[in-house]
């Protein structure tokens, strides 16, 4: 089974949408998703006080195992922003994707999302994987 770190977008897909983790119940259960400090903080960053934050917090940490950022990331950051400007496609995803980008090849994890952005950079770097939250 293959393990997953989830986008910000996919959590949102995740959390708000009727129905939306039953597809997903297998890989759930199996520990299979992961998610990493800046999306951590991203996700909690919408919280509309302590108490809401605490609850966001116990559902993602119910749903999501953490996935470390290596040390390496910026690097890896580096580089693909490097590569992707050298397809005319460094727009498309800013330091917080490329992070999440850099945690998922590091743990060869495949990124869940609801985010073009990550399409595009899996087209320009094979060594992530990548897929949208809705095709299960």
């Amino acid at each position: 089974m293959n393990g997953y770190l989830l986008d910000t977008s996919a959590l949102w897909y995740l959390f708000r949408t009727p129905g939306a983790l039953e597809p997903w119940e297998g890989h759930i259960g199996a520990g299979a998703f992961h998610v990493c400090e800046p999306t951590r903080t991203e996700f909690l960053y919408s919280a509309t006080g302590p108490a809401h934050r605490d609850d966001l917090a116990g559902e993602l940490d119910t749903l999501c195992a953490l996935a470390a950022v290596p040390k390496s990331a910026w690097r890896w950051v580096d580089t693909a922003q490097y590569k992707l400007t050298q397809k005319g496609q460094h727009r498309s995803a800013g330091a917080i994707d490329l992070l999440v980008c850099a945690t998922a090849a590091h743990h060869d994890l495949t990124v869940l999302h609801l985010d073009d952005d990550f399409g595009t950079v899996a087209r320009v770097l094979p060594e992530l994987r990548e897929q949208n939250v809705r095709d299960r």
